[in-house]
C-alpha cells in the first residue's frame, strides 16, 4: 500500500516553513504528500466543507495531519470532528506548537499527536504505517496517543543538530492546493500572493533553531524545558546561500529575504562576517532580520547594512526593568534597548519594535516607563503592539493559573493583535507618532489625573491627528529608510506593505 499524507493548514499565511519541511522530508523519502491550505476556514460551513470531503475522497490519504498554533485549536477541532464523521477509517494526526504543549487536549480530536521537532518522526510515522499500520505508529518516538483511557507519551528524538541534513523546500510547494471561496485549486503564483505577506514577494527562510532567551510568555519557554536545552543550532552558510540562490533564480521578482530566526545575531563575529560577504556577492537582495537588543553592536549593523539589511526587528516588550526581570525573566533591559535603537538609528536602518500591552503584572509606573522609553527611542520607527496572551505550557501561564485557581483557555480564542482600549494603551500607541512636546503634555496631564474631561478631548484630537497625518508620515519615513532614502523605490515597494500594514492597523480595533 502506498503511504499518502495529507497536511491541512488553516493559517491565513500560506508561507508555512515548518509544514514545508515536513512535506519535503516525506517527498525526499519517496512518500506521497499533499498540502491543502484553508485560510478562510473560519467562514466555512458544513455545506461547503463538502468540497474538502471530495478532495479527501479523491486522494484517499493514509493519514490526515494538522499543524496548528493555540489560536487555531477551535477551528481545527471543528474540522477534525467533521472529517472523522465522514471518514472514520482515516487516521488523524496533529502536530505543531499547540499539540506539543497540550497533547491531552488535542487527543480529544486526533488519533495521535506528534510532539516537538518531528523532522525524523514524520519519516518514522510513514515507515510505521507502511509496515504495521497505526499500531506500529504507536511505537514511534515523539508520538503521543490514548491507550486504555490513558495518555501514552513516547520518548523524544534528540533535537536535530545538523540542520544541513534537512531537504530543501520551495517558495510555492509542489503538490499544494488552496481551498478558497468554496473551491479547491492548485497553488500557483497568483493565488499564493493573495494569502502570503507582502504580496508573496518576500521569501521566508530560517537559518537557526532555538533562542538564547526563555521568556516566560513565549513557547520557547516550554521548549527549553521539554528538551532541556537552549542551544542554538545553525545551518552552514553554504546551504543558506544555496537555498537563497535557487529562490532568487526561481522567483526573480522577490523584493526581500525574510530571515525568521528568533535571534539572527546569535552567532560568532566570524560567521556573521562571512555570511555578509557571501550574501552581498551572491544574493544581493534587501533582507529582514530579528534580534535581541543585547546582540546589537555598531560593527554588526554596519556589516549587515553593507550586505543589504533593510529592516530589523527588536523586542522592547516593556520599558520597565522590573517587568523584564521579575515577570518576563528577560535579560534585556531598557538601557540595552535604547543603546541598540540608537545604533540602528545612526546606521539609518529601518526598524520595528515589539511592545506587549495588557500585562496584569505591570503597575501604572511600569506602563509609564514603556511610554518614556518609546519617547526616548530615535525616530522614525514602527511599533508592533501585542496584547499579552497566557499560552498553555509557558511559565507565565502557570503563574496566572495558580492565581486564578485552575486552568483557563483564554488563549484559544484571543486575538493577540487586539489590545484593550483604555487610556494608558492609547497613550502608549501615540508615543510612536506624536511630536515629543505634544506627548509630554499628554503624559503630564495623565499623571496629574485632575482634568479627565480635558484629557479625553486631547486624546481624541491626538488620535485624529495621528490617523490622518502622523501615522502615515511615520510609515513613509520608515519605508523610505528601508530603501536607503530612495523616493522612487519607496513608491515602488509601497504596495507590498499596504495590504499587511492595513491588516495590522485594523486588527487593533477588533474585540
Amino acid at each position: 500500500m502506498a503511504i499518502d499524507f495529507l497536511f491541512i493548514s488553516i493559517q491565513k499565511n500560506l508561507d508555512t516553513i515548518g509544514l514545508k519541511y515536513l512535506h519535503y522530508n516525506l517527498l525526499a523519502a519517496s512518500y506521497r504528500s499533499t498540502i491543502l491550505y484553508c485560510p478562510e476556514i473560519e467562514a466555512a460551513t458544513g455545506e461547503n466543507w463538502e468540497e474538502i470531503f471530495a478532495f479527501i475522497r479523491q486522494r484517499t490519504p493514509t493519514t490526515i495531519c494538522f499543524s496548528l498554533m493555540s489560536t487555531e485549536f477551535l477551528r481545527v477541532s471543528k474540522l477534525s470532528e467533521a472529517i472523522k464523521r465522514e471518514f472514520p477509517d482515516i487516521t488523524l494526526g496533529w502536530g505543531g506548537i499547540h499539540p506539543t504543549i497540550a497533547p491531552e487536549m488535542c487527543l480529544e480530536f486526533a488519533d495521535y499527536v506528534c510532539i516537538g521537532e518531528c523532522d525524523q518522526a514524520i519519516i518514522d510515522i510513514a515507515a510505521a504505517f507502511e509496515t504495521g499500520g497505526f499500531d506500529a505508529v504507536k511505537k514511534v518516538n515523539n508520538v503521543c496517543f490514548r491507550s486504555g483511557g490513558k495518555i501514552q507519551k513516547n520518548p523524544l528524538n534528540p533535537l536535530v543538530t545538523d540542520l544541513d541534513s534537512l531537504p530543501p523546500y520551495e517558495h510555492i510547494p509542489v503538490h499544494s492546493f488552496l481551498f478558497s471561496r468554496g473551491t479547491i485549486r492548485p497553488v500557483v503564483w497568483s493565488n499564493f500572493r493573495q494569502y502570503a505577506p507582502y504580496r508573496g514577494n518576500t521569501y521566508s527562510v530560517i537559518t537557526t533553531r532555538g533562542c538564547p532567551f526563555s521568556c516566560t510568555y513565549c513557547c520557547n519557554n516550554f521548549l527549553t524545558t521539554l528538551y532541556g536545552s537552549k542551544k542554538i543550532r545553525k545551518r552552514s552558510i553554504d546551504k543558506i546561500i544555496e537555498e537563497l540562490s535557487k529562490a532568487v533564480s526561481d522567483y526573480p521578482n522577490l523584493e526581500y529575504i525574510n530571515f525568521q530566526d528568533d535571534c539572527f545575531l546569535a552567532c560568532s563575529n566570524d560567521y556573521l562576517e562571512e555570511f555578509c560577504q557571501r550574501y552581498k556577492a551572491v544574493i544581493g537582495k534587501p533582507f529582514i532580520i530579528r534580534s535581541i537588543p543585547i546582540y546589537i553592536t555598531p560593527e554588526k549593523i554596519t556589516a549587515l547594512k553593507d550586505a543589504g539589511l533593510g529592516w530589523i526587528s527588536l523586542g522592547l516588550q516593556s520599558g520597565s526593568d522590573r517587568v523584564a526581570r521579575e515577570v518576563y525573566k528577560r535579560k534585556s533591559y531598557q538601557a540595552n534597548f535604547l543603546k541598540a535603537a540608537r545604533i540602528i538609528h545612526q546606521s539609518k536602518v529601518a526598524a520595528y519594535y515589539d511592545v506587549i500591552l495588557d500585562n496584569p503584572y505591570e503597575t501604572e509606573a511600569d506602563m509609564l516607563e514603556t511610554i518614556h522609553t518609546l519617547l526616548e527611542t530615535p525616530r522614525p520607527f514602527y511599533t508592533q503592539f501585542f496584547s499579552l496572551t497566557f499560552y498553555l505550557g509557558t511559565e507565565l501561564y502557570d503563574r496566572a493559573a495558580l492565581e486564578r485557581g485552575g486552568e483557563f483557555t483564554d488563549s484559544l480564542e484571543k486575538n493577540y493583535l487586539s489590545y484593550e482600549k483604555n487610556t494608558i494603551n492609547e497613550i502608549t500607541r501615540l508615543a510612536t507618532f506624536l511630536p515629543l512636546w505634544q506627548m509630554k503634555a499628554i503624559v503630564s496631564l495623565y499623571k496629574r489625573q485632575t482634568a479627565a474631561g480635558f484629557l479625553k478631548i486631547l486624546l481624541f484630537v491626538a488620535k485624529l491627528q495621528t490617523v490622518l497625518f502622523f501615522e502615515p508620515l511615520m510609515y513613509l519615513r520608515v519605508i523610505r529608510l528601508s530603501v536607503r532614502g530612495d523616493l522612487f523605490k519607496t513608491m515602488t515597494v509601497l504596495p507590498s506593505y499596504l495590504k499587511e500594514g492595513l491588516s495590522r492597523y485594523f486588527e487593533q480595533f477588533k474585540k
